[in-house]
């Protein structure tokens, strides 16, 4: 039990998840109605886009490198369905194409990264990205979609939002696959010293398009739920999760170095980003000091971690 409670606390969520249960306790100090079932329920819909896109972008953290076009991909994604299914295709068809889609950004993404800073080239297919979403759409905004669509983002299974249930699958399926199989212990490992996983014969270059390809099929099925869920399609619907993905994966413990961090860790992060901004809505404060608060919070949280890793660091060495 010792030794349990040793890993956790020496696991880098751990300050996330305990800054979790304080923003939770603390939430339904100051309003009563948070800790209703119907604002749960909310809570985990309005969160379970954000969770998708950030679990996938966690994978090419883990790689130490970063992918700045995920809000773009979605919007980008979540229109080109829009179109085909308004053009009478099939709605599995058109969802297919759209993940294809996203394997094709991610293999794009991932060859730049291995030429450039992902920083850098990500920075590029953002915008080539977004202003290949402004064509598809020609200034338009695509709405009424038909209900086999729609129910993906809006219906429910019993009283669980349909949105939850996929991105509960989604993080069940990143987590095993980044803790328990081959490919998940070489992102980690590639992370952690991409020299010595160079020198160790690892196919670096596999796994880092990998990584890319698991982040940028993430983010084109989240566009689609999103388009599902707003029953419309707009070129710049996937630009307010640009950087929260970002910063739920770091709030959560992923480092940005590589090799730390993982999906539960990011379940964090995103449900105190969505947390913050449901207890905003419910004490009225206005929408425009939300950003001003939501800024501080990610601020405080990635420097009490990063101050907290830098003492275990000094400890051990």
């Amino acid at each position: 039990m010792k030794n349990l409670w040793q890993s956790i606390k020496e696991s880098r969520a751990f300050y996330s998840l305990i800054g979790l249960v304080v923003l939770v306790i603390a939430s339904s100090i100051i309003a009563p109605s948070f800790r209703t079932v119907n604002n749960m329920i909310t809570i985990f819909r309005q969160a379970s886009l954000l969770l998708i896109l950030s679990s996938g972008l966690t994978a090419v953290l883990l790689t130490g490198t970063m992918d700045l076009s995920v809000g773009a991909t979605a919007g980008f994604v979540g229109c080109v369905v829009a179109q085909l299914i308004k053009h009478d295709m099939n709605v599995a068809v058109a969802t297919l194409i759209g993940l294809l889609i996203g394997v094709v950004i991610g293999l794009i993404n991932g060859t730049l990264a291995g030429i450039l800073p992902g920083f850098i080239a990500t920075y590029g297919t953002n915008w080539v990205i977004a202003g290949l979403g402004i064509v598809v759409m020609q200034g338009a905004v695509i709405y009424d979609l038909p209900p086999a669509f729609t129910q993906l983002g809006v219906g429910y299974l019993g009283a669980i939002p349909n949105l939850v249930i996929f991105a509960s699958v989604v993080v069940l399926i990143l987590y095993i696959l980044l803790s328990n199989t081959t490919l998940g212990r070489k992102i980690y490992q590639y992370g952690s010293n991409p020299v010595a996983a160079k020198y160790a014969a690892m196919p670096t270059r596999r796994v880092v398009l990998s990584a890319f390809v698991i982040c940028s099929v993430c983010a084109a099925f989240a566009g689609m739920l999103m388009t599902a869920r707003l029953n419309a399609a707009d070129a710049a619907m996937g630009d307010t999760y640009g950087l929260q993905t970002v910063a739920a994966a770091v709030i959560g413990g992923t480092s940005q170095k590589g090799g730390e961090g993982g999906v539960l860790g990011t379940i964090a992060g995103a449900l105190i980003l969505t947390i913050v901004v449901n207890i905003m809505n419910l004490t009225g404060i206005p929408s425009q000091a939300q950003g001003l608060v939501i800024g501080s919070v990610i601020i405080i949280m990635v420097l009490i971690d990063t101050i907290t890793r830098k003492r275990q660091e000094s400890k051990m060495n």
